[in-house]
């Protein structure tokens, strides 16, 4: 770890200045990522919220040359009870938030796919872990705006998809229906301004193919799960396309997931998944699969 990244001490904004290395392929999803080639030199400006530089290091080096299963499922274990929240409050639309001391759902699994892809670098450190959230994170680095955040869970499966960082599993039934949440609720959203990008996002992502199991069916296709993989409660509510995420475990032949609970605002491990579902069927039509490469 730098010394002038320690020398932040516990909140602050540090630089970075690094190449983006990341390989897009020529597929279809291609057209989601606005940069889908290697990313030049630039600069980062992140914000960190409590003692992150030894959060980061100790996830990094935990478990080092485990397969991601196994480190995922230790991870989660030692997140258990973490505070719910992102801690994003008065950050600026440039900033990456780097914070490991409290989460929600979808903040806590951006870090999971970052950190998991940060400890497979040679000496990962907490600089190597904020080039790789800011990819997992957004669409477009640098600049940061904030439509250029990765607002949409099924626009995320598809960008790290094509960015090689794991893979959306085509399992269950085809969903057709159209995404708008964001531009039909702008009210929520002061501080968008570029709206034509947000509906050329939302048109792109209501055309390709994205797949889910209903909760009816999930019985039947849960052999196919396994440790880590991320699920994501797709919704019923109108032009929306997944209200919660989650990383799933199996504990014996009990399907479990780990998450940031907004019910219980803290991290909660081992939360029943067939049960969790069963009672929120009117608001959760079942879940879609994105599986990080090990």
């Amino acid at each position: 770890m730098k010394d002038w990244l320690r020398a932040v001490g516990l909140s602050g904004v540090f630089l970075l200045t690094a190449p983006y290395p990341y390989k897009a392929s020529g597929t279809e999803a291609k057209e989601l990522c606005d940069t889908p080639f290697v990313f030049s030199a630039g600069l980062l400006a992140c914000r960190i919220v409590g003692d992150f530089p030894t959060a980061c290091q100790k996830a990094l080096t935990s478990k080092m040359g485990t397969a991601y299963p196994m480190w995922v499922r230790e991870l989660a274990k030692t997140w258990e009870g973490l505070p719910y929240g992102s801690g994003g409050a008065g950050l600026k639309a440039h900033e990456i938030l780097l914070n490991l001391s409290q989460m929600d759902c979808m903040t806590a699994v951006e870090n999971i796919l970052a950190l998991h892809l940060a400890r497979q670098s040679p000496n990962p450190t907490p600089e190597t872990f904020a080039f790789y959230l800011a990819q997992v994170r957004y669409s477009t680095i640098p600049p940061c705006r904030w439509e250029d955040r990765l607002h949409y869970l099924t626009h995320s499966f598809l960008v790290w998809e094509e960015r090689g960082f794991g893979s959306w599993l085509p399992i269950g039934r085809p969903d057709p229906r159209p995404i708008h949440y964001l531009s039909a609720h702008r009210q929520k959203y002061p501080g968008f301004t570029d709206w034509a990008y947000i509906q050329k996002v939302e048109a792109r992502l209501s055309r390709h193919p994205r797949y889910y199991i209903p909760t009816a069916e999930v019985q039947a296709w849960l052999p196919l799960l396994q440790d880590g993989d991320l699920i994501a409660f797709v919704s019923t509510e109108e032009g929306l396309d997944v209200s919660h995420v989650g990383v799933f475990f199996w504990e014996g032949t009990k399907a479990t997931f780990a998450h940031a609970s907004l019910k219980a605002r803290r991290w909660v491990v081992g939360e029943d998944l067939c049960a969790y579902l069963d009672k929120r069927r009117s608001k959760v039509a079942g879940i879609a699969v994105f599986r990080p490469f090990p």
